[in-house]
């Protein structure tokens, strides 16, 4: 006959194995909540400025550069607009663009490209803009 009894002081195995489940499952959910959480930086900063070149984003529409968490588009030819590309609703960063609107993937928040502000989704608040400028071929984001 087993027991979950164990010598004051002491935890009994089941004990032991149980604790250690649901510890271990409260931090898998922790990090899969995070991916919702707070961006490590705040709207509108990118992680240090960096360039680009003008043929890599594509007429009517951008590119999301995540590890600069950047958006840069051009809405139509020579017109180009760089946003920080952390949602404003929960703070992910964008996914993709489709069409003409930039997409975040986690609650399905969409961002005009032109302006960056919000025609879907739950989000509320524009994306804040990054300044750029081109020099010839390349395109300079800070």
């Amino acid at each position: 006959m087993t027991t979950d009894a164990a010598p004051a002081g002491l935890m009994s195995r089941r004990a032991l194995v149980r604790t250690t489940a649901v510890a271990g499952g409260g931090m898998a959910l922790a990090a899969l909540l995070s991916a919702c959480g707070e961006s490590s930086r705040e709207a509108g900063e990118t992680a240090a400025p960096f360039t680009v070149p003008a043929a890599e984003v594509p007429v009517g529409g951008g590119i999301v550069l995540a590890q600069h968490q950047a958006l840069v588009t051009q809405p139509v030819e020579g017109e180009f607009h760089a946003f920080s590309a952390v949602c404003t609703h929960k703070g992910c960063v964008l996914s993709d663009v489709q069409g003409d609107r930039a997409h975040c993937g986690c609650h399905n928040s969409y961002f005009d490209l032109a302006t960056g502000e919000p025609v879907a989704g739950p989000a509320l608040e524009p994306l804040p803009e990054l300044t750029v400028t081109q020099d010839g071929e390349q395109l300079s984001i800070s």
